[in-house]
């Protein structure tokens, strides 16, 4: 079951309750004043003793060091890890903190003197009636920068306590603090492949042992990819009962892995479910539950969703993991950062030469132009923008350059490498969608390679360090030495890419409807000209912009979902 959870800190004077809704099947829990708690599973808390942090969810100790009450946000985040939140009364409010793995959500909104922290927005929509209005510019940005978000979300008046943070609410205010940034992982870099692997290696057995002891029959999504073979053989050292789950094309053998994922199956002695993808029809996307305070971009997953929740419940499974996250925490970006940051870190001449060969292997440059790469780099001081996405977007959409404000995982220290600064944007993406289920789901879902363990140990190997043997995400490949070789060594991988060309050329008269008639347009966010002329081309798309409509009619979707 999915933690859910309702804090309300009432600042009021006097004796009048607030006007509460609390759904069905929660419990209140007795916390000190002024808060009032619920909780929809109360085996899910540990209460604090003595001024000791409550705590929500999995939190599996991280060193011997027994809690006190003059502990801290940032030295409890260094004493345990997993996926939790963390809360405890200060003086006149609460203290509130989200671990760094950001795998149980935490939002917040402030209406009059009272403050509602919540674990999803149905219950701060419920706990207080308001209504809660889109917030445009928001939704602008989403678009624009792909993938990026900071704490402000789409609706306004929504705050997300982003992984790592603190929440400080006394009689008055709300301020929001640092408890762990990923750049205190950073450096000391670990510089030999060698220690890298053992460290990672290490941080595999320590989430994959912790999580089967509590869930010791999970489901495990595989693809026949690195990042969900990985899991799954690391979950199969410490649980017998583990199932895995594959989706197959039947039409297109790009999509189909059955065959890699019957390898994972058989090398850790699990049962293994092949389920067909099932190709969506407009109106179910159209239905599909926005249940986030941002656009997700995942409309048409909504029927894979729903199978794996129908299988878990069915079998009886309290969790559903996989490999997500594993191309973000494992520097899938790096090569094209690895030898300018093995210049800026001046390295020897040595490990500079080896770097250029592996790149030379992994990327098929020639050395001619890896050295002109290299003379570059010495001049270049560019650094790491977040990428925008103009296509079908509005000019005055599309003026931004960039995001009124930035993650604040993106302030980097000086002297930060360009490697580091991308390793670290791309573990903020794949935050972006860590709730692929709602929080009412009957199982839970969880990213074990975002686990803070294993994204600590990553972001201490420099981006050349991940290029080692001319191979990508060379470092979690020799960490997991029981992967089989059909998988180890895999170049490409499959992707179900033509369900979508099919979704669109069957569709594009109705999103093409839907978009240029929508909100999107009408708010002056979205090009009409641009979309309908893509959507009218009278032959089969040849190009990957479809995709790019797909994305503007799930926020279209978003948007008149929670604007109704």
């Amino acid at each position: 079951m999915a933690v859910r959870y309702l804090l309300i800190i009432d600042r009021s004077e006097g004796d009048i309750p607030p006007k509460l809704v609390v759904p069905a099947g929660f419990t209140r829990v007795e916390v000190e004043a002024p808060g009032t708690f619920y909780i929809n599973d109360p085996a899910a808390f540990r209460p604090g003793e003595s001024g000791d942090y409550s705590l929500l969810g999995l939190f599996f100790s991280g060193n011997c060091a027994p809690p006190d009450h003059l502990e801290t946000g940032r030295t409890l985040l260094q004493r345990g890890w997993g996926a939790f939140v963390a809360f405890r009364a200060d003086t006149g409010g609460y203290s509130f903190i989200r671990d760094p793995s950001g795998q149980l959500p935490c939002f917040f909104r402030t209406v009059g003197p009272r403050c509602y922290i919540a674990s999803d927005i149905d219950l701060l929509r419920q706990a207080d009636g308001r209504d809660i209005p889109v917030d445009w510019d928001e939704v602008s940005d989403t678009l624009l920068f792909t993938n990026h978000f900071a704490d402000r979300t789409a609706l306004l008046g929504i705050t997300e306590l982003l992984p790592g943070q603190e929440l400080r609410v006394d009689q008055t205010s709300e301020q929001v603090l640092t408890a762990w940034t990923p750049w205190d992982h950073v450096t000391p870099a670990i510089m030999c492949p060698d220690v890298a692997v053992t460290s990672l290696r290490n941080a595999f057995d320590r989430v994959f042992q912790a999580l089967a002891s509590h869930h010791q029959s999970p489901i495990i999504t595989v693809s026949g990819g690195l990042d969900s073979s990985i899991v799954a053989l690391g979950m199969s050292q410490f649980s017998d009962r583990a199932k895995l789950f594959t989706f197959f094309t039947h039409d297109d053998p790009l999509g189909d892995e059955r065959h890699f994922a019957k390898d994972i199956a058989h090398a850790c002695s699990a049962p293994l479910i092949e389920a067909p993808y099932r190709f969506p029809d407009f109106s179910t996307c159209c239905r599909t539950e926005m249940f986030l305070p941002r656009p997700t971009l995942r409309s048409i997953a909504g029927l894979v969703d729903s199978m794996l929740l129908d299988q878990a419940f069915v079998g009886g499974h309290s969790a559903i993991l996989g490999g997500y996250g594993g191309d973000n925490v494992f520097a899938m970006t790096a090569s094209g950062y690895a030898l300018r940051d093995c210049v800026e870190s001046r390295r020897p001449v040595g490990e500079i030469v080896r770097t250029m060969r592996d790149l030379r292997r992994l990327t098929a440059a020639s050395y001619l132009d890896l050295g002109r790469h290299a003379a570059r780099v010495c001049i270049s001081r560019q650094r790491y923008s977040w990428p925008r996405e103009v296509k079908f977007l509005s000019r005055d959409a599309a003026s931004k350059v960039k995001p009124v404000r930035y993650h604040p995982w993106m302030e980097a220290p000086d002297g930060a490498l360009s490697g580091s600064r991308a390793h670290i944007a791309a573990i903020i993406r794949s935050h972006n969608f860590l709730q692929w289920f709602p929080r009412t789901g009957s199982a839970e879902n969880l990213s074990p390679l975002l686990m803070a363990p294993i994204m600590e140990a990553c972001l201490s190997i420099p981006s050349w360090i991940w290029c080692a043997d001319g191979r990508d995400r060379s470092i979690a490949r020799r960490a997991s030495p029981s992967l089989p070789q059909s998988i180890a060594y895999r170049k490409s991988k499959g992707s179900p890419v033509a369900l979508h060309t099919r979704f669109f050329e069957t569709y594009r008269r109705e999103l093409s409807d839907l978009l240029c008639d929508g909100m999107l347009v009408k708010k002056g966010i979205a090009d009409r000209d641009a979309i309908f002329s893509y959507c009218a081309l009278p032959t089969p798309v040849r190009d990957l912009a479809f995709l790019r409509i797909l994305e503007i009619a799930d926020v279209e979707i978003w948007c008149r979902q929670h604007s109704s």
